[in-house]
Formats: structure tokens, sequence, C-alpha cells
């Protein structure tokens, strides 16, 4: 596979060069976006192999780090490792001390996780993130975070072969994306259906009243109050609410009407409220 045709750069392409067609790539491309999965894979491997440097060089000079199956050398250091299949007699050398066949099988590059915070409102829509980490090797490395619509708190989002990197030569471990879900000041999630709570008066809830509110994105909604509303009265307002992250249909808003009961009447306004009660 030729990684630089993969990202569409030239060889000899700079590091913002190579990290803009990535961008560009996985945003176009990703699986949460309705991309193709495989095609995504490949635009990963690709900016994994030509983003860090060693990894670079080693393709550069006609080696595939990630092909375990090539029989070419590659050195670090004074040393030199050969990759996929042992040289004639190295078994028997590994074996005398203990490793075995297994030898190879036993290096692996662990997974790094990292924590992203989102808004209610980036749940509604969905955001794309770009964070720098810095892998266990101690490369920097830019990633694009595609947060789909719909998610949840907890969810973990996972991009193969973009974490730990340090042995060179086999497949790069994965980077697990843990979502937290910032509390809002106004709306609460049950599921994917969103709680919002508006105060009226007695007066308002016996007679009827209209109230304009404002949905998670923005819009103005003027919502009829019955007359004869009962306290804790729940108003659903349709497609209102956050979408399913699969089918992307978006829930309903729930409109909690609380009623507030005056306190502290005044004579002239007990009377008034008891000849309601009489029916005088």
């Amino acid at each position: 596979m030729d990684y630089y045709n993969v990202l569409g750069v030239r060889r000899g392409a700079s590091d913002d060069e190579i990290k803009k067609a990535y961008r560009k790539l996985a945003m176009q491309h990703h699986p949460d976006r309705g991309g193709d999965e495989k095609r995504f894979k490949e635009i990963s491997t690709a900016y994994d192999i030509l983003s860090d440097p060693q990894k670079r060089q080693m393709f550069d000079a006609g080696v595939d780090p990630n092909n375990q199956n090539t029989s070419s050398f590659y050195r670090q250091g004074p040393f030199e490792f050969h990759m996929g299949g042992m040289p004639p007699g190295m078994d028997d050398i590994f074996s005398t001390f203990g490793f075995g066949n297994g030898f190879a099988r036993q290096r692996k590059n662990k997974s790094i996780s990292i924590n992203v915070e989102v808004t209610l409102r980036d749940v509604l829509t969905g955001k794309d993130i770009d964070a720098e980490i810095t892998l266990p090797s101690g490369q920097k490395k830019m990633i694009n975070i595609s947060v789909p619509p719909g998610i949840e708190h907890g969810q973990q989002i996972k991009y193969q072969g973009m974490g730990d990197n340090s042995i060179q030569g086999i497949r790069a471990g994965d980077l697990i994306v843990n979502i937290f879900l910032i509390n809002d000041t106004e709306f609460r999630r049950e599921g994917t259906s969103l709680i919002l709570e508006r105060k009226i008066s007695a007066w308002d809830a016996i007679l009827g009243t209209t109230l304009d509110i404002k949905t998670l994105d923005a819009k103005t909604l003027n919502i009829s109050i019955p007359a004869g509303t009962q306290p804790e009265t729940v108003l659903r307002i349709t497609g209102e609410g956050l979408p399913d992250m699969r089918t992307r249909i978006k829930a309903n808003l729930l409109l909690r009407v609380k009623v507030d009961i005056p306190r502290n009447l005044n004579q002239t306004e007990k009377s008034l409220v008891e000849k309601l009660k009489n029916g005088i």
C-alpha cells in the first residue's frame, strides 16, 4: 500500500501537509458520518505511518512497518531486527532462552485513553474536535475526534491503530475516547428526551396562558398552556429532543409545568379567593 497515495500527498510532503490531508479525509470518510469503515482505517493507518518520523523513514526505505510478513530488515541502534519469519537457526537460539516461537507475539503496543467533555448542544448536533495527544513513545499526534449526534454519557469511541506505537514494526495500540456529558443549566436529559421546567402562576394555571420557550437549538416556540392545568403536568413537544445515535430521529422535548401558589395574601385577596371558592 502506498500511504502517500492514500492521503493524496506527494512524497516529501511536510508534516503540516500530511496533517491537513488526514483531517480532511478523516472527516469525509468517518463511519459515524456515513463513510466507508475500510477506507477510514486505510486513512488512519497511512497517517499513523507518515506522521511518525521513524515509521516514515522505514516506509521511504521500502519497508512497510505494519506488514508483519515482510522479509526486509531494518536497523535500530546497533541491533538488527528481522520482521516476519526467523532466519535459519534463530528458533533454537530463542528457545534456549525460553522465548520459543511465541517471542514476537508477546510484543504488543498498548491502547491509550483520553477523556472528552461535551455539552447537550454537542450531543444534539454532533461535533468535530481537534486534539493533540502525546503517545507513550513521546510523539505528539494531532487527531480529529468525530462525536456523533445522540452520543451518551460514558460511551466510548475507539480509533484502531491510533494509540501507543512505542514498539516499532508491530501494530500500534488503539485510542479510546471516553465521553463525559457536562450538565446543562436549563435542560435535563432523560434517554433521548429533553426535560425543561417552567413556572406559571396559579391564575394562569386556572385560566390558561401561553409560554415562549427556547429549544436547545435556540428556536423560539409559543406553547399553549390549557385552562385547568395541574401542577407537574408534562406537555410533549414532538421532535425537539435529542437524536437517536443510530437512526438520527429526534425524540421529544418534555415541558414540565410548575404552578406557583401565592403566599402571604392580604385580607382583600383572601376574600376574593374565598368568593371564587364559594362561587359568589
